[in-house]
């Protein structure tokens, strides 16, 4: 066979695999649209009740009697779109939509499914106990935060934040750290799912949050640090200001910075100055100058200005904004860069954020 009719028979065989393609994505548009469609006729003879119920306007509990009495395709139609609900809606209607759940078995089954062989069944199974509250599956979901597929730990950990129970606090930082599989995959659960989790949990995760402080991997310090200044968890305040001085790590560096100026005093100021020089990485110098700007002391303003015109775009437009933060001093700080760059990318945006407000 010559090159032409390799190059020929190649050719035909990219066209059958690209129309081969296009032909499964339109089955499956096809099935999706008409699945849609079957959802839609199922539900329609039941959608004026579900509405009063996610309106709360169920006062007698006849619209959930209603619902929760449903079988075969329907209720799966119903669940589903019940699911789907429950991200918006709270209080006492999500507490009846969760009742329907239980009643068609939908709560029993995702305790099951936690354990199925298929990652995405263990994942949705996770986010619908989360989403119904099922404080009985705590220990379930948190053994989860260790399943060697992201998907589901993500979803674990997701759940564990809905339920908010503070004893779930040490296994999500513990399952933050390093673990890897059998192959080298790391199996630690991703940061920020572990914060986001961890921030709706109260004032009563403070001691674990600050034993994380000292956890052996830098992603638990991390995200330790990072829940610490957005829950203003202010007794770590001194263990974070040695960090931010000593840790080897420059993201949990950059992490105690962006917390001290959440929690931070004037004293702080000092601190958090000496690492915008330009030996350090760029990350701190970024982090440690918006602290300054969140702590808003007058006192950061020599520093600032001198950071107005630094070779880091970023860390110039930080400066300009902080300046803008401190009012007539910082503003008259301000007036001999008026025309620098970093200066009129940081007016433009305080001008365009006031707009918005």
């Amino acid at each position: 066979m010559n090159a032409h009719a390799l190059l020929f028979a190649a050719t035909v065989g990219v066209l059958g695999a690209c129309a081969g393609l296009l032909l499964a994505v339109i089955v499956v548009r096809v099935d999706r649209i008409a699945g849609d469609r079957r959802e839609e006729r199922l539900l329609a003879p039941l959608r004026r009740t579900l509405i009063q119920v996610a309106a709360g306007e169920d006062d007698e509990g006849l619209a959930v009697r209603e619902l929760a009495g449903t079988t075969g395709a329907t209720a799966a139609a119903l669940d589903r779109r019940i699911i789907g609900l429950l991200t918006k809606v709270r209080g006492a209607p999500a507490e009846q939509l969760v009742e329907v759940l239980r009643a068609h078995g939908a709560v029993h089954r995702a305790h099951r499914e936690l354990q199925h062989r298929s990652p995405v069944r263990r994942a949705r199974a996770a986010q619908l106990l989360g989403l119904t509250g099922t404080e009985d599956a705590r220990e379930a979901l948190e053994s989860a935060l260790r399943d060697r597929f992201v998907e589901v730990r993500g979803s674990a950990a997701y759940a564990l934040g809905l339920i908010g129970d503070p004893r779930s606090a040490g296994p999500i930082l513990a399952a933050v750290g390093g673990a890897t599989g059998r192959r080298g995959a790391p199996l630690g659960l991703p940061a920020g799912a572990a914060a986001d989790a961890l921030q709706g949990m109260g004032i009563a995760i403070s001691g674990e949050l600050r034993a994380a402080l000292d956890d052996a991997h830098p992603r638990t310090r991390t995200v330790a640090a990072f829940v610490i200044g957005a829950g203003s968890f202010t007794s770590a305040l001194p263990r974070l200001r040695d960090l931010l001085q000593s840790d080897p790590d420059v993201t949990v560096r950059s992490a105690c910075a962006y917390a001290i100026g959440h929690l931070g005093r004037a004293a702080d100021v000092a601190a958090l100055a000496a690492h915008t020089s330009d030996a350090e990485a760029t990350a701190l110098r970024r982090a440690c100058v918006a602290a300054l700007a969140e702590l808003g002391e007058p006192t950061a303003l020599p520093v600032l200005t001198g950071l107005v015109t630094d070779p880091d775009p970023r860390v110039g437009e930080q400066a300009a904004a902080a300046l803008l933060g401190l009012g007539r001093e910082g503003h008259a700080a301000l007036e001999p860069f008026r025309d620098a760059p970093a200066t009129r990318s940081a007016t433009l945006l305080a001008a365009l954020q006031g707009s918005a407000r």
